[in-house]
């Protein structure tokens, strides 16, 4: 099987699985999708009241304090699925007859409260209807090609096939990963578009055969868009130049060549700038401050420039540490990364030592930044998040060392990370005040769950109470079944009569 066959049907495979484990969270970022399409405006007047991050300003137009990237890729699937979507609600509201008090059998308060809002203004089943779009035709396959990057990444790195497929499939859904790919989200997705840049500029084993200023051009909208979708993008956009300068001085050109290529990565990076700069003035009458400049004091927004002060050890130990959502918590085969520059030192490591050093670094500049923002605080509500965009970063020295350990121990580390990775994308821990193994006992009591079944069982009874006795395992089997299939068919476009 050539390399792009397997790329191809892990995109697939991936696309699958994550959507398969589509969560229903319906998050601000979701909210801008609709204003953008449904009515051709950044404002979001209508949902002031439906999520804590949306703000009236004093003109009285809402908006949310987050960049908008992540929901200008959403609305490209839901510009398309839009009419359909309204098809089906109009559909639903004429059979709606008046009803008592919805009801949503969850123990937090506030998605019961949201809930009802939502039923009493007949925008459940559109948001429902959002969420699946968003998650099925953005979120599953961004994530998904993320996965295949990881794994060009290490092919071109010198693993051979299985091994870089191994380590891809580790990645995707051995890691927090997982859990973040089951909606919208744009912490992950700077993840992916950092990843994206670092092999375009890289280039392992010279895969690619593009030249090195369209390579720059493109490194450089990948960097442009995570900064279009986080603020903490700019970290991916100076990582990336200044990794793409190093690269190209190596070859000790002269000050044109550098010259040229830094025009060339500043030009991919312009246009998602600029995008983001104007949504800032439509909004907000300002191209360059920040949506966070202008929304309302929330806790510990008061702390140096809207709860964002300098580095703070207690964060930093929460980001790596919290029984809750630390990074060595949800995936403690990361620690492994910290043996890489040894690796790469002793040649030990498919990952050279500039590669290696990089990825450390930036990871290490990613947690520090966010070891500065007070609201690491609030990761309990939705589960690790902040630092998900290193994850792919400290995989690649982690894989190093999992070449050089018994094979034996490595493949017991990679099954029970991949169990836990998956038992958070079934489980959906949040609002937890205890550890994030503590919703795995229903999961070994139980069996396999999915994320948006429990939701409709929640709801059943508003709309058709078997929603409530749909079974994990008959989509489990089904996408076994599709998965076995992708991997099983060769050629799967040629006739069987061609192999006479």
């Amino acid at each position: 099987m050539s390399i792009g066959s397997m790329a191809w049907r892990l995109f697939v495979t991936s696309w699958i699985v994550y959507a398969v484990h589509f969560a229903t969270d319906f998050s601000r970022e979701h909210f801008l999708v609709m204003s953008m399409v449904e009515n051709h405006t950044f404002r979001l007047d209508p949902y002031a009241d439906m999520h804590n991050d949306i703000f009236v300003l004093p003109n009285g137009h809402a908006h949310h304090g987050a960049n908008p990237g992540i929901s200008m890729i959403g609305a490209v699937p839901y510009f398309f699925a839009a009419p359909l979507v309204d098809r089906v609600v109009a559909a639903e509201l004429a059979h709606r007859s008046n009803e008592t008090h919805p009801v949503y059998r969850d123990p937090r308060l506030a998605r019961r409260l949201f809930y009802t809002l939502a039923r009493e203004r007949g925008l459940d089943v559109r948001f429902g209807l959002v969420g699946m779009v968003t998650e099925f035709f953005a979120m599953a396959p961004l994530a998904a090609f993320g996965v295949v990057v990881v794994f060009l990444l290490l092919e071109g790195a010198g693993l051979r096939p299985r091994l870089a497929l191994a380590g891809a499939i580790l990645y995707g859904f051995g890691t927090p990963v997982f859990f973040r790919a089951a909606y919208l989200n744009h912490n992950l997705a700077v993840g992916i578009f950092a990843i994206t840049g670092l092999w375009l500029l890289w280039n392992p084993g010279d895969r690619l055969r593009w030249s090195d200023g369209r390579r720059a051009v493109l490194a450089g909208l990948c960097g442009g868009v995570a900064f279009l979708c986080d603020y903490s993008g700019a970290l991916v956009l100076g990582a990336l130049g200044i990794y793409g300068l190093l690269r190209v001085w190596e070859g000790r050109p002269g000050m044109r060549e550098i010259g040229r290529l830094s025009v060339r990565f500043a030009l991919g990076a312009a246009g998602p700038i600029l995008l983001l700069w104007y949504y800032q003035w439509a909004s907000f009458g300002n191209p360059f401050l920040p949506p966070q400049n202008y929304m309302a004091p929330v806790p510990w927004s008061d702390l140096g420039y809207q709860g964002v002060t300098g580095p703070q050890a207690e964060l930093w130990w929460m980001l790596l540490l919290d029984a809750r959502f630390g990074l060595l918590i949800t995936c403690p085969i990361l620690i492994l990364a910290v043996f890489g520059p040894w690796l790469a030192w002793t040649k030990r490591s498919p990952i050279p030592m500039r590669e290696t050093v990089f990825c450390l670094a930036f990871s290490i500049a990613f947690i520090v930044f966010f070891s500065s923002v007070q609201y690491t605080r609030l990761q309990y509500i939705h589960g690790i998040r902040y630092v998900v965009p290193v994850i792919p970063f400290l995989l690649l020295p982690t894989i190093a060392m999992l070449l050089q350990l018994p094979r034996i121990v490595s493949i017991a580390l990679g099954l029970g990370s991949l169990a836990l990775g998956w038992g958070m994308a079934m489980a959906r821990l949040q609002e937890l005040q205890g550890s994030v193994f503590d919703g795995f006992l229903d999961l070994l009591v139980g069996g396999p769950q999915l994320p948006a079944l429990l939701t409709f069982e929640k709801m059943a009874a508003q709309y058709d109470p078997g929603l409530a006795h749909v079974s994990p395992t008959t989509i489990f089997l089904l996408a076994g079944v599709a998965i076995a299939v992708i991997w099983t068919v060769r050629r799967p476009w040629t006739p069987f009569t061609a192999d006479r």
